[in-house]
């Protein structure tokens, strides 16, 4: 698995870290690692390309997408 930190500008409190963290848990092949509101971002442990294409489609889908 590799750890990857992606910069999600709509990441502003604690209850967003809880929402990306929730439903990245659906996502097969990805682990939440950890958010950071002030630094707008979240890191994630990732099994393959794949997981990470998903993951970041999910989080579009839940008002979170990715920059970059």
């Amino acid at each position: 698995m590799d750890t990857i930190t992606l910069k999600i500008p709509n990441i502003s409190c604690g209850h967003c870290v809880m929402t990306i963290q929730r439903e990245s848990a659906t996502v097969k092949g990805v682990e939440f690692v950890s958010g950071d509101p002030a630094a707008k971002t979240a890191t994630f442990k990732v099994a393959n390309e794949q997981a990470l294409k998903q993951l970041k489609a999910t989080l579009a889908e839940i008002g979170y997408p990715v920059q970059g």
